[in-house]
């Protein structure tokens, strides 16, 4: 064991020789220099955008658990009476997917979708595969992409002046 290693092993750092209690030298940075500003300005954004990214976690998760109960859902078809009853609660759910999906849409509003792109994709995989198999079921074909972005297309009414168009 070296002189520098403390007990179970651990090397000290080159700082731990330095008490705790005393500051370094040097001038203090006022809190209203062009210098801290810019840095807390800096700060805002970054926290901003990290808030974003953490609803925007949420709602993807959110999306994927709904999504994962309507294949589930699915899966429970026997019959065909019993098809159709479950169709129509497949595609209540879905649209309650989709209500998450334009809150997305909302968020990424005017922001960089590759920025946020890991955070809402496993929640839009999860979707499509729920709207795929629910089509299937209906249709004994594959729905296409066309299709599935027909469905995630919103109109939405802007303080209720002008009709928008949303889309992820």
């Amino acid at each position: 064991m070296s002189g520098k290693e403390g007990p179970g092993g651990f090397r000290k750092r080159k700082h731990d020789n330095f008490p705790h209690n005393q500051r370094r030298e040097g001038k203090d940075v006022s809190s209203s220099s062009p210098v801290m500003l810019a840095f807390k300005s800096f700060q805002q954004e970054l926290d901003a955008r990290h808030d974003k990214y953490e609803r925007l976690v949420k709602l993807s998760r959110d999306i994927t658990v709904e999504s994962k109960r309507t294949i589930f859902l699915l899966h429970r078809i026997t019959s065909a009476p019993d098809m159709e009853e479950i169709l129509t609660e497949s595609e209540i759910k879905l649209d309650g997917v989709r209500q998450k999906i334009l809150q997305v849409a909302q968020e990424l509003s005017g922001e960089d979708m590759h920025q946020f792109h890991r955070a809402v994709t496993t929640g839009l995989q999860e979707y499509v595969e729920a709207v795929s198999f629910q089509h299937f079921i209906k249709t004994r074909s594959l729905i296409s992409m066309e299709e599935i972005n027909k469905q995630l297309t919103f109109t939405t009414e802007d303080s209720g002046k002008e009709s928008k168009t949303v889309r992820i």
